[in-house]
């Protein structure tokens, strides 16, 4: 009797696996599809996992759309999962996502008067009119090789009154960015201040802190980091 009860058992919980394995495609990927959207501002504050859950879903579309219903199902239930764990993320993580969009909302604030400014950045920033100032790592504090070239931009700037600037602040990628966008800041100041001793007048000069959102290089090596660690003189 008990092996037969036993037996029986697991034909039956065969029986639900199986019947779980052949579960509609569509029903599964509308399941993750909720998931997804469920998750709320996971996008922005487990960024990483939900892109995991957005590929494992359009793969299983993709594999659906092949006729592949079995991998379709394998990425639904992935893309379910993933999102299911973004959205935890996400609440765990609140209070510090919550702080870098607000630094985001601010830099896009201090950005909006200077959209027009920086329609053509890329061509601007290739000028060889200005020289680049950099920094070193997590400091404002302008070297000796920087302050000469402070010195040549100066100069420029006293030679050609009609010239105004941006002074575009960057960071490296390291840290947070509410950290970064206050260190470029810190950056753009500095220059602006020296530029101002050494004659120029503070009306001519606007900050623009990018904090590390605009690399020079997209690599992580010592020598991208110190690239990326600068202040851009940009005419106006």
């Amino acid at each position: 009797m008990k092996k037969w009860i036993y037996t029986t058992g697991i034909c039956f919980a065969l029986a639900i696996a199986g019947c779980a394995s052949k579960e509609p495609v569509a029903d599964l990927i509308n399941n993750a599809q909720s998931a997804m959207n469920d998750a709320g501002n996971a996008k922005d504050c487990a960024s990483q996992t939900f892109a995991l859950a957005q590929q494992a879903l359009k793969e299983a579309q993709d594999a659906q759309t092949a006729g592949d219903d079995e991998t379709a199902r394998q990425k639904a239930r992935l893309a379910q999962s993933l999102a299911k764990q973004a959205k935890e993320e996400a609440e765990q993580n609140a209070e510090d996502c919550e702080r870098q969009r607000n630094a985001a909302n601010d830099l896009a604030e201090k950005l909006a008067p200077f959209q027009d400014d920086f329609a053509n950045a890329s061509d601007l920033a290739l000028d060889d009119t200005f020289k680049v100032i950099y920094f070193d790592f997590d400091e404002s504090f302008i070297s000796t090789t920087a302050m000469a070239d402070l010195q040549e931009n100066v100069n420029t700037l006293k030679t050609r009154p009609e010239l105004n600037v941006i002074l575009a602040a960057h960071t490296d990628e390291r840290g947070t960015t509410e950290y970064n966008l206050a260190l470029s800041q810190k950056r753009g100041d500095a220059v602006k201040e020296h530029a101002q001793s050494m004659g120029i007048d503070a009306a001519r000069m606007t900050v623009v802190p990018y904090g590390k959102e605009k690399p020079a290089s997209s690599g992580t090596r010592d020598q991208d980091y110190a690239l990326n660690r600068r202040v851009e003189f940009i005419p106006r």
